[in-house]
């Protein structure tokens, strides 16, 4: 098959959804099929090849509230160029110009990566909610099969919207500790410090982790890994909150081996999100069987289920209380770091995934109806008492 994934920002740096295009394309490629994605070019320089993929760069406009509208209707215009026999849209932008590749020919699939809804998001204003609100009904409309990578969503869709999704999540892989080498150089230790690592955009709360921390009287460390392009106001309001407490780190984008050694020796692996799809930062601690502590949004619980622990979204009290207990009942947090893996080997692997989005792919092809596998029904985490 020849595939075509729009769109995402740069392909090997950047969020979620671009982890999820390289983790997916690379193994789709893998298994014989030919692969292209489109990227946005004034998100920085990427090669043409990328783990046997083939790197499209379309121009986009810079300012935030355009970017990801510019660059769907210029992505858009390209596939439609080209004969792909499926055009795999990552968010309602790009999927509400669908009608596009379709005159092609092309099968068009909708991914749905974060509560429909995308118009809630806080750094968006009114009019930029309304006009992703129509995009929604556009793309919902207008592809061959929508899908989403949560059964919150699913159950949204179905319940809001009287649209069908099919559930195909997005994964990790169970993965070995990596030695502690490099974490010495910021100046922390195997086990002495609590770890997150996503964007720091608001929608995130990593500003509720940094308040209940910077309230803990505790000898651990706080590592906050990430940045965001056009964030600046964002990282400057955690800096204040920080308030130079030397405990706290903010070591930036990190990757490669630095990164696997902090998910490896973390005690805590924390996620204050107010909103999410299912996030492959929580997927990716609990392959390295990390004990999580999240924010209970519905997302959030279903990416645990009784792996992990969770506290009151945006409750900063709440939050703190949480920690204290973690830091008070090591027992407790070691004893669920092995059904972590479990979970992530059973129902979150890489390999399911991608032969289930093949399967799907096919059947939309050959004129099939496509049903994913019920296997992960939503569970609650274990409460702390």
């Amino acid at each position: 098959m020849r595939i075509a994934f729009l769109a995402v920002k740069n392909i090997i740096w950047g969020g979620g959804i671009e982890k999820y295009t390289s983790e997916l394309g690379s193994r789709l490629v893998q298994r014989g099929h030919e692969v292209t994605v489109y990227t946005m070019r004034h998100y920085g320089d990427v090669p043409q090849r990328y783990l046997g993929m083939r790197i499209v760069s379309v121009p986009s406009f810079a300012a935030p509230c355009l970017q990801k509208l510019s660059c769907s209707v210029t992505a858009a215009i390209s596939s439609s160029l080209k004969k792909y026999d499926i055009v795999h849209f990552h968010s309602f932008p790009p999927g509400a110009f669908a009608w596009l590749p379709k005159l092609r020919g092309a099968k068009c699939v909708l991914q749905v990566h974060g509560l429909g809804l995308e118009w809630k998001r806080k750094r968006w204003g009114t009019l930029t909610w309304s006009v992703v609100k129509i995009l929604e009904k556009l793309a919902l409309s207008q592809s061959h099969i929508n899908t989403a990578v949560s059964r919150t969503q699913c159950s949204f869709y179905r319940t809001q919207r009287g649209i069908e999704m099919q559930y195909i999540p997005t994964a990790a892989e169970v993965k070995p500790k990596t030695e502690a080498r490099e974490i010495y150089r910021l100046g922390i230790e195997p086990n002495k410090y609590i770890f997150y690592a996503c964007r720091l955009v608001p929608e995130k709360g990593v500003h509720y982790l940094v308040s209940a921390f910077r309230r803990l009287d505790t000898d651990m460390k706080l590592v906050i890994a990430g940045d965001a392009q056009r964030a600046t106001k964002y990282r400057k309001k955690l800096f204040e909150l920080a308030g130079g407490d030397p405990r706290i780190l903010f070591p930036g984008f990190v990757e490669g081996r630095l990164l696997e050694e902090l998910f490896s020796h973390c005690y805590v692996y924390a996620q204050p999100s107010e909103a999410e799809g299912l996030s492959l930062s929580i997927l990716e601690a609990m392959s390295y069987g990390n004990c999580c502590l999240v924010s209970d949004i519905t997302e959030n619980l279903e990416a645990i289920g009784d792996t992990g622990f969770h506290f009151t979204n945006r409750n900063i009290d709440n939050l703190l209380d949480r920690l204290r207990w973690l830091l008070e009942h090591r027992d407790e947090v070691e004893a669920v770091n092995v059904g972590a893996k479990e979970r992530i080997r059973q129902h979150y692997s890489w390999q399911s995934i991608s032969e289930q989005v093949e399967k799907l792919y096919l059947s939309i092809l050959n004129g099939r109806h496509y049903s994913a596998e019920e296997k992960t029904p939503l569970s609650q985490s274990i409460p702390i008492r």
